[in-house]
């Protein structure tokens, strides 16, 4: 049944990925039967191996944050409002606009700041601030109010 449900989505998918006009002129993908990752392949079908299980794929956290230690830091600008302040985890939230150096949409986050940053800011104050992305950690290296 489960193979089933699978087949019936993949092609309900490509039917519906399709471009307009052009329907008729390209033949449907046909589907492949593949063992679900916790099945064991038909005797039909020797060919097929099994996905690694979730537990294959399993990352400690000392390997995330390695991973996030990696990445280049990126100064980025943005404007926004303030939504809070929060000097016990010494951060500031923002509704800031999009990021294009990064190629952040518009969206609500908390930045890292520097206690003499915290004890600016206000909620509700609309900035213009840069900051320093690197993997996980964005931390606002300078912030002003706008008029």
């Amino acid at each position: 049944m489960k193979l089933q449900a699978v087949l019936f989505s993949t092609v309900l998918l490509a039917a519906c990925s399709q471009q307009p006009g052009n329907a008729e002129d390209q033949p449907m993908p046909e589907a492949t039967q593949q063992p679900m990752p916790n099945e064991a392949p038909s005797s039909a079908d020797t060919t097929a191996t099994a996905a690694p299980s979730a537990a294959d794929m399993q990352m400690s956290e000392a390997e995330h944050k390695q991973m996030a230690g990696n990445a280049a830091a990126t100064m980025a600008m943005a404007t926004g409002i303030i939504e809070s302040v929060d000097t016990g985890a010494g951060k500031i939230t923002i509704a800031h606009g999009p990021v294009e150096a990064l190629t952040w949409p518009a969206m609500t986050m908390a930045f890292k700041a520097s206690p003499e940053q915290l004890a600016s800011a206000k909620p509700g104050q609309k900035v213009e601030f840069e900051f320093e992305s690197k993997g996980m950690d964005n931390t606002i290296t300078r912030i002003k109010p706008m008029k």
